[in-house]
């Protein structure tokens, strides 16, 4: 199975790397800033100049395009911004991030208990080769995404079908009760519909989407060029056909301090910015402006450090079979069979891939002693880390310090508990494991981005913060898609990550995940009776491994709770506490997205939905929408 999260930001402008891409996105809704005289930047309400091509200095690509599309994309924050202009999602979000507007969706109606969700769709819409949209597109587009191997462990939590109901009609059916599902359908890159010949596994050709641009060329890691879709079925508030622009050039510029240099050279036109320092350095450019998501009313992304809190292979994985060629035949193959899957395979899935990476060969090696699934190592290197100061020094104090899931001015925001720093206690608590354990030392290995400076200096950071205390880290550099990969597949011990936030938690619940392992599938376990009872293990993309039936609880009382309510909220708490104690994520700040251009670039902190009129975020995150922008 191959599988890179490319990009939080996989599926919801949300999974990345620090110093590469963020990952669960920001969703933005006042992106500009709050004086009167800024009130301006970005948007410009004159007659539009049609022509021109638009050059964007983005953070990644994709590893194939042929496969770019909502149901088998790797997605990031930079994805979503070609993806806006190449698809249509089935919803956007308000300008104020708190209702799902409509795209090539017109409504979304829940029944009673919101485990069934009724769409009706935009008619007259046609994709990019003359092919209608309609509601056979939207089944086949879930299909495929439930048969992608990472896609597909993303929503199987959530989404049990799609149904046809007539031909502009479809039913999402929910796995679990789930009050704000029509944001999923704005937020994550499920929103955007292509055609279904992309998903064949043979397809070799450009991306088909409704969108309003088209590829003419795709370069990996180099450049995507864009041309004009001159069919495309919106319209702007005064009845004028988009988009404005006939082309769009994306380039992949890896390093921040680069992405600037290009921008200042007037290389590009615009950039999206995710480091502290580089957004800093806006302030000095001449003849650019900039907007960030830092006063967004949602939560925003999160910086830290994701913790292999099991020490092992994704457990997930192995329950499915999938590191079979390992030695681990997984649970779920003899199920399938209507068989009892044998005591020793089910102790294979659960610790049999129990080790770290080898700081020598950067394998992932099972002869090797692991570390950080040691609740109290976790909770020292939290006590070690002093986020004051990796804030100053690493985001130059742009953003916030954050303790939790939850920033403070969060209706969500109860004070979590979250460890204070704490050097002397840290070391305290290092100095019992080797007591305990018997060993000399406490290593692991720190996956970090390379081609990034901010990766590096980040590194350097916490190699100096841990070393007070007695541990030692070794950095494993990868590129982005590797990165990630190791993530996604437990071959990890720590690696600097940013995600989640949103204009509504309920899109991290496939990240925070777990089902309970003896329970029978049939109520929702995974029928591995002989573990010991009361044995969780996280979902296939609950990337920390954190198994906790007190989180699990609370999730799903979130998610069916109504938006907003009372109980909502105590759930929401009560998982940000949980995080406090069993330390999955190191915290650090928030990611603030920042995105840039020349003063020749016009209206590009707009965007509108489907009628053409009502306003949507945009900038959305780390993401843009481009049918009403233009060149002056």
């Amino acid at each position: 199975m191959s599988s890179t999260f490319d990009r939080r930001s996989f599926l919801t402008h949300s999974a990345a790397t620090i110093g590469g891409v963020a990952l669960a996105g920001s969703i933005v809704d006042d992106l500009l800033a709050t004086s009167a005289s800024a009130a301006a930047i970005g948007v410009n309400n004159g007659k539009p100049k049609r022509g021109g091509t638009l050059t964007v200095g983005t953070l990644s690509d994709v590893p194939n395009y042929h496969i770019f599309n909502g149901s088998q994309g790797k997605m990031d924050a930079s994805g979503f911004c070609v993806a806006n202009a190449l698809y249509d999602p089935l919803f956007v979000m308000s300008a104020n991030g708190k209702v799902a507007l409509p795209m090539l969706a017109l409504s979304a109606t829940p029944n009673a208990n919101y485990t069934v969700w009724t769409i009706p769709l935009r008619q007259g819409i046609s994709f990019t080769n003359g092919d209608a949209f309609n509601a056979d597109i939207v089944v086949a587009n879930w299909v495929a995404a439930n048969a992608d191997p990472t896609v597909g462990l993303a929503i199987k939590p959530i989404i049990g079908s799609v149904t046809k109901v007539s031909s502009y009609t479809v039913q999402y059916n929910m796995v679990i009760p789930f009050s704000a599902f029509p944001v999923s359908l704005a937020e994550q890159q499920i929103a955007y519909m292509a055609h279904p010949d992309s998903f064949v596994p043979t397809y070799t050709g450009n991306p088909i989407g409704t969108g309003p641009f088209k590829v003419k060329s795709w370069q990996v890691n180099v450049e995507s060029q864009l041309t004009k879709n001159a069919g495309y079925w919106k319209s702007d508030a005064h009845g004028r056909q988009l988009p404005y622009l006939s082309n769009i050039h994306f380039k992949t510029i890896v390093d921040p301090e680069a992405r600037n240099q290009a921008l200042q050279a007037g290389n590009v036109d615009m950039i999206l910015q995710q480091s502290g320092p580089q957004i800093n350095a806006f302030k000095h450019m001449k003849g650019v402006s900039y907007v960030t998501d830092i006063h967004s009313p949602r939560d925003p992304g999160l910086n830290f450090l994701i913790m292999n809190t099991t020490s092992t292979l994704n457990q997930y994985f192995a329950w499915a079979g999938e590191f079979a060629s390992l030695g681990v035949p997984g649970s779920l193959p003899y199920l399938l069979k209507g068989q009892a899957p044998p005591l020793l395979v089910q102790e294979a899935d659960w610790l049999g891939t129990l080790g770290a990476v080898n700081p020598s060969s950067g394998q992932w090696d099972t002869t090797m002693k692991p570390v950080v699934n040691d609740q109290s190592v976790r909770q020292a290197l939290a006590m070690a880390v002093n986020r004051s100061t990796y804030f100053r020094v690493i985001d130059n104090n742009v953003g916030a310090l954050t303790d939790g899931i939850f920033r403070k001015s969060s209706p969500f925001y109860k004070n979590p508990g979250y460890p204070a720093y704490n050097p002397t206690k840290a070391k305290a608590l290092i100095d019992a494991y080797k007591a305990k354990n018997n060993v000399s030392q406490v290593a692991f290995v720190m996956d970090i981005l390379s081609g990034s400076a901010t990766a590096t200096k980040a590194f350097d950071f916490f190699q100096q913060e841990f070393a007070k205390i007695g541990v030692t880290i070794t950095a494993r550099q990868s590129v982005q898609s590797t990165l990630i990969n190791n993530v996604i597949y437990g071959q990890f011990d720590c690696a600097g990550w940013n995600q989640f936030g949103g204009t509504d938690q309920s899109l991290n619940y496939v990240w925070f995940d777990s089902q309970p392992a003896t329970t029978s599938p049939l109520a929702g376990g995974l029928g591995m009776s002989g573990l010991p009872a009361g044995t969780q293990i996280a979902g296939a993309v609950n990337f920390a491994h954190q198994a906790d039936p007190v989180v699990e609880g609370a999730l799903l009382s979130a998610m069916a709770a109504r938006v907003g309510s009372a109980a909502q909220k105590t759930a929401w708490q009560t998982v940000n506490r949980r995080f406090a104690i069993e330390i999955p994520y190191v915290m650090l700040d928030t990611t603030v997205n920042a995105w840039a251009a020349r003063s020749h670039v016009q209206n590009w902190v707009s965007g509108t939905a489907g009628d053409g009129t009502t306003r949507c975020l945009s900038p959305d995150a780390g993401s843009a929408r481009w049918d009403e922008i233009w060149k002056s």
